[in-house]
């Protein structure tokens, strides 16, 4: 019996290093700059929907590994793109959104659903007043870190459609970050019961 036991052990610790990683490569890549949006190939046999994949020609410890969406797409680091292109991987549309209807009042970190992913930056932004009243000294659209870091006292008029193309950003502070950021819109003097729906449209370095 403790003989079996034994045995028993042994080959689990021989089995261990088998095991396939759950964990995210993007939770601590912090230190990676850019990255690429691959999608995995059309099966008709395999699974399918969201599930993990591995790099399992890396010789990092763990293996870098990545969540899938249900499209059966993620961003991939730079290192390891040629692995998965060799695996019939693709490149998809390297392009998101996010949006937020009715907005009446500056935003806060707890109000606003405006959330860039980790490594986006902001390609546009767009603006749309729908209460026939305009803001009073334009808008400003920021984060945490600063109120204006991408927009400052863009005018938005009643019944307004504003589209800020990437020029028109506030330079390169529309760069993404490693984590994700919250994005605030909030009124340089005042609403003036105005009521904006807002689209951020993003891309990932």
């Amino acid at each position: 019996m403790k003989r079996t036991l034994r045995l028993a052990i042994a080959l689990a610790l021989a089995l261990a290093p088998l095991a396939v990683p759950t964990n995210d490569v993007r939770a601590a890549a912090s230190l990676q700059v850019l990255h690429v949006w691959l999608c995995a190939p059309e099966s008709p046999v395999g699974p399918s929907g969201p599930r993990q994949v591995v790099n399992t020609s890396s010789t990092a410890s763990p293996q870098p590994s990545y969540g899938l969406n249900s499209s059966g797409c993620a961003l991939f680091a730079n290192a390891d793109v040629g692995f998965f292109l060799s695996q019939g991987y693709t490149v998809g549309v390297n392009e998101g959104v996010v949006q937020q209807n009715a907005i009446t009042a500056n935003q806060t970190g707890t109000t606003s659903t405006l959330v860039l992913p980790p490594y986006a930056f902001i390609k546009y932004i767009i603006v749309e007043e729908t209460a026939g009243n305009a803001i009073t000294g334009g808008v400003n659209v920021g984060d945490s870190g600063s109120a204006t870091r991408f927009l400052s006292g863009t005018a938005v008029g009643a019944n307004a459609n504003v589209v800020v193309v990437p020029t028109n950003l506030n330079g390169s502070s529309s760069t993404g970050i490693p984590t994700a950021d919250t994005i605030l819109v909030v009124a340089a003097t005042s609403f003036n019961s105005a009521s904006v729906n807002v689209s951020v449209i993003y891309g990932y370095y």
